[in-house]
C-alpha cells in the first residue's frame, strides 16, 4: 500500500463520527471502527458536543491490520535528547510526512491538511488520544508561547503549574491537590503565553496516567485497578512500586468531584527538586528561575513532528524564552524529602492566598 492509498482508503471507509470540543477548539473524527469510536466517547465523555456550527479540524482514524508502507523507504527519528530509545520511523513526502510508531505499527500521517492515524488502533487508543490532542496543542502553539513538560492544577481561574524530572512525581501532586478541592488544566503537557497583565496556562484533555504506587495510596483511584492487581500492589515495598512501569488512566472529574477546565491564569510554577530518598520534610521555596537554570531546562519541550505548525514556529526549544516567562509568575522550588501531603497543603495555601 502507498500513501495515496491509503489516503483513500481512510476518506471512504470513516463514517463513524464523533465531535469533540476543547475549550472552543472543534475537532470531527471520523472512523471505520465501531469499538474505536466508542471507546474514544467514553474516554472523552467529558469533551463531547453535538453543537457544532464549524469544525477546526478533521481526523480520521483507520482500523487496519495491513502493511501499510513498504520499510526500505523509512528514516529513523533519532530519540529525543536525554533518552536512548528508538520510538519513530519518519517517511517524508513533498506534500508532508508520515509518522510510523516503532513498536505498535500505528502510522500518522501529516499530509498537506489531512491529518489520519491508520493502522491497528483498536489495540493502540492511547495513541489516538495523544494524536487528536496534538491538533489541538498544535493549534493553541500556532502564534505565540511555549509548550512546557508540565502538569497544571486551578483553583477557580488561579493556576498553577509544575513539573520535575521523570519519577519526581508530579502527576500525583497533582491528584493530591485535586483532592483538596482544585480542578485539572492539563497534565503533562502546558501551553503557557504571556497575556500582557500575566501569564495564561492552556492544556490538553489528556487525563493522568498514574502508577500503582499512586493507585493504592489514593482512594478515589482505588476502582480503577482490579482487586487480584491491587493484593499484588499492595505486598511490594514502596521503591518497588515507584519504578514499576505499570499505567491506569485517571478519569479525574468523578473521582475527585472536579472539573477539567483546559485554561486558568497562571499565579505560580513549582518545580519538583526533592528526593524520596531523604527523610526530612519538603522544603517550598521562592526563587529566582535564572538561579537555577538546570530545573528550567526540565519544563522544556520541543514541537518535535508531531506538532509541525509549532515546530516551524519555534525549532528546538531553548532555555531563553522559558526564563522569561517563568519570571512573570511566582517561582517556587520543592526541595527535600517526598511528603505529598504536606506540599499539597502549603502549595494550596499560597495559591488561594
Amino acid at each position: 500500500m502507498n500513501i495515496e492509498s491509503c489516503l483513500e482508503q481512510a476518506k471512504a471507509q470513516c463514517v463513524e463520527t464523533l465531535f469533540l470540543d476543547f475549550d472552543g477548539f472543534i475537532v470531527k473524527f471520523n472512523t471505520n471502527s465501531f469499538s474505536l469510536v466508542q471507546e474514544l466517547r467514553d474516554y472523552y465523555r467529558h469533551f463531547l458536543t453535538d453543537q457544532v456550527a464549524r469544525v477546526d479540524r478533521l481526523v480520521l482514524g483507520l482500523q487496519t491490520d495491513a502493511d501499510l508502507i513498504p520499510s526500505e523507504h523509512w528514516v529513523v527519528k533519532q530519540p529525543d535528547p536525554g533518552k536512548s530509545k528508538i520510538k519513530e520511523h519518519l517517511l517524508f513526502v513533498d506534500s508532508g510526512k508520515v509518522v510510523r510508531k516503532v513498536l505498535t505499527g500505528v502510522h500518522l500521517f501529516f499530509i498537506g491538511h489531512d491529518r489520519i492515524c491508520a493502522g491497528p488502533l483498536e489495540a493502540n487508543p492511547n495513541q489516538v488520544v495523544n494524536f487528536i490532542n496534538n491538533m489541538h496543542l498544535d493549534r493553541m502553539l500556532e502564534t505565540e508561547g511555549q509548550l512546557f513538560h508540565a502538569s497544571g492544577v486551578s483553583s477557580g481561574s488561579v493556576g498553577l503549574g509544575m513539573a520535575g524530572q521523570s519519577g519526581k512525581g508530579k502527576s500525583t501532586l497533582a491528584l493530591r491537590l485535586l483532592q483538596q478541592g482544585l480542578d485539572l488544566v492539563s497534565n503533562d503537557r502546558l501551553v503557557v503565553q504571556d497575556a500582557g497583565d500575566g501569564l495564561h496556562m492552556l492544556g490538553i484533555a489528556k487525563y493522568p496516567r498514574v502508577n500503582p504506587g499512586t493507585v493504592i495510596h489514593q482512594p478515589e483511584l482505588i476502582d480503577i485497578v482490579s482487586p487480584e492487581d491491587l493484593q499484588r500492589y499492595q505486598a511490594m515495598g514502596r521503591d518497588e512500586l515507584w519504578d514499576l512501569e505499570e499505567k491506569y488512566d485517571a478519569f479525574v472529574e468523578p473521582a475527585f468531584n472536579c472539573a477539567f477546565k483546559l485554561t486558568a491564569n497562571m499565579k505560580m510554577f513549582v518545580m519538583l527538586d526533592w528526593d524520596r530518598n531523604l527523610s526530612k520534610p519538603p522544603s517550598l521555596d521562592r526563587v529566582a528561575p535564572g538561579d537555577h537554570p538546570k530545573l528550567v531546562e526540565t519544563v522544556m519541550k520541543s514541537p518535535g513532528v508531531m506538532l509541525p505548525v509549532a515546530a516551524e514556529r519555534i525549532g528546538d526549544a531553548t532555555v531563553g524564552p522559558y526564563m522569561e516567562l517563568l519570571e512573570k509568575c511566582e517561582l517556587y522550588r520543592l526541595s527535600g524529602g517526598v511528603d505529598f501531603d504536606q506540599a499539597a497543603t502549603e502549595i494550596k495555601s499560597l495559591l488561594i492566598d
